[in-house]
């Protein structure tokens, strides 16, 4: 996929050929995606990603459920922490243009499946026939389809953070397919 000039994204040979053959190299090959900085330039950012979240978790139910002000100011530092290593990823990544070289195959994937999802919920929870729930999906997987080639591309944009949410959308698909599994067996039976 190195260096090759991909057809252009409403033509049939992209989506028959080129997407397919990138999808299965960037699945089955153990490639590195986005930036190009090593991992221990990043690791004290994403400490402090985690450190964000961890402070914005804790702060969360102690400002809203107890109304506390050692709870809000806990979540304002973690909300405050984890913007500013966001826009200093996007920063550092700026003015570099995505490139199907990186693409973000499990982020696509993710949406695919979420699609398939909201399809899923969006039909089975209206009480719906089992053709409009399969229409449904089906019309979920297409938007899924067409948010994801975006998503794969653009969130490269992160910089490193497009490689901590690529593998957090592998772990997401699993979920996704049990909730899936759970509601079809709940809308067969």
């Amino acid at each position: 996929m190195d260096n090759v000039s991909p057809p252009g994204i409403l033509t049939f040979d992209f989506h028959t050929r080129f997407f397919p053959q990138l999808l299965r190299s960037r699945i089955f090959t153990e490639e590195t995606s986005g930036s190009s900085t090593s991992f221990t330039s990043n690791l004290g950012m994403t400490l402090g990603l985690f450190l964000g979240l961890l402070l914005a978790t804790f702060g969360i139910p102690l400002a809203l459920q107890q109304h506390s002000i050692f709870g809000w100011i806990l979540l304002s530092i973690g909300i405050v922490g984890i913007i500013f290593i966001f826009l200093s990823s996007l920063i550092a990544e700026w003015g570099i243009r995505p490139t199907f070289d990186n693409f973000l195959a499990w982020t696509f994937l993710f949406c695919l499946f979420l699609g398939f999802s909201a399809g899923l919920f969006l039909s089975s929870v209206n009480h719906a026939s089992h053709g409009i729930v399969l229409g449904a999906s089906v019309l979920g997987i297409l938007a899924g389809y067409g948010v994801g080639i975006f998503a794969g591309l653009w969130l490269q944009c992160l910089g490193w953070i497009s490689g901590l949410l690529n593998g957090l959308a592998a772990l997401l698909i699993v979920g996704l397919i049990l909730v899936d599994m759970m509601m079809f067996y709940v809308n067969i039976f």
